[in-house]
């Protein structure tokens, strides 16, 4: 008689059939198990945010009457720096140095500096956080040491809590990073380094003159967003011709005098595009009526985008009436539609 099983293929099949079931079934067990553990370690951090919040907060707003710290697990240590972390994020002043002194208290500045050599990464990056709160200078080494990391996200908190622990040591050290690390965005970095503003100050007027160019693009994009106020002999140098466009463009955002008025007025005729509309920009800042004329003719340039940053310069003069601007605007040509654009904003504004 016939056996099934004799079938090479149907026996492949049957026990390919078996495999795949013991695994689906092995897979919902993990699954299950890993829910399960999921759930018992938010039971835990809700048990320890709700016996430990109110402690801290009562240490924040009674500072006079601190209530009295039980110890700490060593099982807790981890849970603590992350609510106190947590809160630390939104105080500043009296509060945050009631959160210091509790978090000293406890030991959690030990605990902080051992994850970061020990920790998982999202341990690390809570004792990276921490230890700039508590401005720790015994974690100086091993930040510096995360914040040199190719870890993106680690390292630029590194960077932020050197700056927190002493801001014009902090702000000499990284300034190579600070310039060199592309994957530190420009606006966060300026966010932390707003408590070193004079320290980077110093270092970057100090080196901006060998500065390589690959680096002055985004020093320059960093002095901007800091509102910092460079030079004008400084700045002069950066708006000559032989400057790379990324330079020259950077460094009209920081024209802040009219010392330089006749450099903003030459980069409108600059051999790129990017350069001639933010000079179009910058000009309209500090424009006298003689330089309308040169404004106008930016309305007939080949590129839409300079087009239309000469149009909303122009509208941006005080001393420029919606009927005079109408003029420049003649039918039929590219300058007609920036200034039908910019006088319908006007209205609407």
């Amino acid at each position: 008689m016939f056996s099934a099983t004799s079938d090479p293929y149907l026996l492949a099949a049957l026990w390919a059939g078996t495999i795949a079931l013991g695994l689906t079934v092995a897979l919902a067990a993990v699954i299950v198990v890993l829910r399960l553990n999921l759930q018992r370690q938010e039971r835990r951090w809700s048990a320890f945010v709700e016996r430990w919040r109110p402690l801290l907060l009562a240490m924040m707003m009674e500072p006079d009457e601190p209530p009295t710290l039980p110890a700490l697990a060593r099982s807790e240590r981890t849970l603590f720096l992350r609510l106190w972390v947590y809160l630390h994020e939104s105080v500043r002043g009296t509060a945050a140095e009631e959160l210091n002194q509790a978090a000293r208290v406890l030991q959690i500045d030990r605990t902080a500096r051992r994850l970061l050599v020990r920790g998982t990464r999202a341990e690390r990056l809570q004792a990276v956080l921490a230890l700039g709160y508590l401005r720790d200078e015994a974690a100086w080494d091993a930040l510096l040491k995360l914040a040199r990391r190719a870890d993106g996200l680690v390292s630029v908190n590194a960077a932020r809590a050197l700056i927190q622990i002493d801001a014009f040591k902090g702000a000499e050290t990284l300034m190579p990073l600070i310039l060199s690390r592309r994957d530190w965005d420009v606006s966060r970095v300026a966010a932390f380094l707003v408590e070193a503003r004079d320290a980077f100050w110093l270092h970057l007027v100090r080196q901006l003159p060998s500065l390589p160019p690959r680096d002055l693009p985004r020093a320059l994009r960093l002095a901007d967003a800091l509102r910092l106020k460079l030079p004008a002999s400084a700045v002069r140098v950066l708006l000559q011709p032989g400057q790379p466009a990324a330079v020259v463009k950077a460094a009209l955002r920081l024209v802040s005098t009219g010392e330089l008025l006749d450099d903003v007025r030459a980069c409108l005729q600059h051999p790129d595009w990017r350069v001639r509309e933010q000079a179009a920009q910058q000009l309209a800042q500090q424009a006298t009526p003689d330089d309308i004329p040169a404004l106008a003719r930016q309305l007939d340039d080949p590129r839409w985008d300079v087009r239309m940053g000469a149009a909303q310069a122009l509208a941006q003069l005080p001393f420029l009436s919606d009927e005079q601007l109408t003029e420049f605007g003649r039918p039929g040509t590219a300058s007609d539609t920036v200034v039908r654009h910019v006088l319908a904003e006007r209205t609407w504004a």
